[in-house]
């Protein structure tokens, strides 16, 4: 797809001016109150706002689904009537029919919105956003209102139903987990766009502190003047390599979450459930060189 160039300034919710690309999928990763969701609803004419595209456009004249948070479909109509609902003329319950069989999502035009479990009405409202071809799609927190287990099958499902279709979408999201299922990321912080890039390269290599932290890093902490980040996957005790005291023992799934300080502050996943790691108790932790980034603050 082609790149989508956004340019927007606002002032109202939040003082905001930022400059990206839409590749693809993009997600919009950022804090809450960092102003993703505002930008969202600027895009989609629902914000004041001044820049380029469609600024200045009333909501219906731009050429783009929105997708809010909980799906917020209309409770006392169906799924069908859900979806046509955007649409005009005699048809457009055959064709909303047609667009839900294409989605793999016919089974569920009879049923009253009521009745659609978390992951099935945010695959409606996917639906009824696509019904009029827009643009572009514009999502806020796609992952709200949904639990762990239909979370990321219902994203990587939205991914793959736009890619087939040809549609470029932003999604606003706080969830790095999710934001690195996309083509392209978009990092958002103190109400400015601080870096972009795909998933593996920011992950590889954040570049800041900032970053780091919107994506997830777990272990950030300076070393006389340079700042470094690791997951807490990242280091294994081991014979030798950085010494550490262990300040804290958790049972974490089918592993442990070690408290330890380094002396910095530093969490560390193991699956070695074998040894008897005791708080107070000093150990070595080994990082491969390649796992350890080295951030700007």
């Amino acid at each position: 797809m082609t790149p989508f160039a956004v340019d927007y300034r606002l002032t109202h919710p939040i003082a905001l001016h930022v400059a990206f690309e839409i590749r693809g999928f993009t997600a919009l990763l950022g804090r809450s109150g960092a102003g993703k969701s505002s930008l969202i609803k600027a895009l989609a004419g629902l914000v004041q706002a001044t820049g380029t595209p469609w600024a200045g456009l009333p909501p219906e004249l731009r050429e783009v689904g929105y997708l809010p948070q909980n799906a917020a479909l209309f409770p006392h109509l169906t799924a069908l009537e859900n979806v046509a609902y955007p649409l005009r003329g005699r048809d457009r319950f055959e064709r909303a029919k047609t667009l839900l069989d294409e989605l793999g999502l016919l089974d569920l035009a009879p049923r009253p919105a009521t009745q659609l479990s978390g992951g099935q009405a945010q695959r409606v409202a996917l639906a009824r956003a696509l019904a009029h071809r827009p643009k572009l799609l514009l999502l806020d927190e796609p992952s709200s209102g949904l639990d762990a287990t239909t979370r990321d099958a219902t994203f990587t499902w939205l991914i793959d139903t736009l890619a087939a279709r040809g549609v470029p979408a932003l999604a606003a999201t706080h969830d790095p987990g999710l934001a690195g299922f996309t083509d392209w990321m978009v990092l958002l912080s103190e109400q400015k766009i601080i870096r972009e890039g795909t998933p593996r390269d920011l992950f590889a290599a954040p570049g800041s502190v900032a970053a780091a932290e919107l994506l997830g890093f777990e272990n950030i902490w300076q070393e006389e003047q340079s700042w470094f980040a690791a997951r807490s996957t990242d280091f294994r005790p081991a014979t030798a390599g950085r010494e550490a005291r262990i300040v804290r023992v958790r049972a974490h799934g089918s592993g442990l979450r070690l408290d330890c300080a380094m002396p910095q502050p530093v969490i560390v996943h193991t699956e070695n459930t074998a040894e008897a790691f005791t708080p107070g108790a000093t150990l070595c932790l080994h990082i491969a060189p390649d796992k350890l980034r080295r951030l700007r603050s």
